[in-house]
């Protein structure tokens, strides 16, 4: 049977081969807009169906890289357009535009949701768009578009991390919820108070970088990352601040209700007659049957040493198999335990660097 690496690689050289096809089709003057739309379909699934195999990291992994090669193909398309055929332009566009949804949805939602692993693909995905600022032949227009989008997901991904820190909304079996129990410290007010900063600081981004004489796309894309990312911050700490009150109420009304009353004396019970069977009459052995004839020199193995001879090895067995499967279990929890970390250490620090970065520019802004 062919594994899904070797089916993955296939659609993927199918992709490519259909791109050098289209390319040929429109060089000698015909349009292949449509056939290379597809084949960039081709290219993401048969990517994604080759990191299905190795599990769960290279799965966030792809959804991630898709994410970003159609976030750029989406805000840098007119500045890189003059090596793409003229027939290209629409069928890509509509096919990256899908193409980073799709890997936005895996790098987040694939094997669970989780805020640990929210704030750490959000925290990525924002440094991704403060690297592409980088991206030779880009303009402001696109700077001011990346800006925006850099300074909400960074905002979204501090709210989440202050939430996967305090060990709520999903990651119960995670290091995260181990560390908040172990200082218990109460951050519903925290999360919320990350939240609203995030949200001022989004708005005030995507205010700043509104361009008056940027063309209507990139008006909406600005508009829609500040408004996005200050409802989503908002929305996500009012969502983890409430369920930590709501946990706590829940819990102070049971330990209430478990208060002891009033001790009253209850009087003995009574004990119950013993249980007296039915008369039965005596039992009358069967007539004497002379044994069966056995020749001589047989010999017979009882049957009760079959039973125990054969019951150790199903005890070891048993065992063995239960002794061979603690380990990969213990070493499964570990993984997903450090990656649950290293996602909430990675989505507090870029969100704390993004907003940073708006409020530093803010206060140089006003003092100049």
């Amino acid at each position: 049977m062919v594994s899904r690496v070797w089916v993955g690689l296939g659609v993927l050289l199918l992709g490519v081969v259909g791109l050098l096809a289209g390319w040929w089709i429109d060089t000698g003057g015909g349009q292949a807009g449509v056939l290379a739309a597809l084949a960039v379909f081709a290219v993401a699934a048969g990517a994604l169906l080759a990191a299905s195999a190795g599990g769960e990291v290279p799965v966030r992994a792809t959804g991630g890289l898709l994410f970003m090669a159609g976030l750029a193909v989406i805000i840098t398309h007119h500045q890189v357009w003059w090596w793409l055929p003229t027939s290209w332009q629409t069928p890509v566009s509509v096919a990256a535009l899908i193409i980073a949804v799709v890997g936005l949805a895996v790098m987040l939602l694939a094997y669970g949701f989780s805020l640990a692993g929210l704030s750490g693909a959000l925290g990525l995905l924002a440094l991704t768009c403060l690297a592409l600022t980088l991206t030779p032949y880009i303009g402001s227009e696109e700077q001011s578009v990346l800006r925006a989008f850099a300074t909400a997901l960074g905002s979204v991904a501090l709210t989440a991390g202050v939430g996967a820190a305090a060990g709520v909304g999903g990651t119960a079996d995670g290091a995260a919820a181990g560390v908040a129990r172990r200082t218990r410290v109460d951050w519903h007010a925290m999360t919320a108070v990350a939240g609203v900063v995030g949200a001022a600081v989004t708005v005030y981004a995507g205010y700043d970088s509104y361009d008056v004489y940027a063309p209507g796309g990139h008006h909406a894309a600005v508009i829609g990352a500040a408004v996005g990312g200050a409802v989503a911050s908002l929305a996500l700490g009012a969502v983890i601040a409430w369920s930590s009150i709501t946990g706590r109420l829940t819990r102070t009304s049971r330990s209430a209700g478990r208060t002891p009353g009033p001790v009253t004396a209850e009087p003995a019970p009574v004990p119950a007659p013993p249980h007296q069977p039915p008369h039965q009459p005596p039992h009358e052995p069967p007539p004497h049957e002379p044994p069966p004839h056995e020749p001589a020199g047989a010999v017979t193995a009882p049957a009760a040493s079959t039973v125990v001879t054969a019951r150790p090895a199903a005890t070891t067995t048993t065992s063995a198999s239960a002794v061979s499967t603690a380990p990969s279990a213990d070493t499964s929890t570990r993984l997903r335990d450090r990656l649950q970390t290293a996602s909430v250490a990675v989505g507090l620090v870029i969100g704390i660097i993004t907003i940073a970065k708006e409020v530093i520019g803010a206060a140089l802004a006003i003092i100049h």
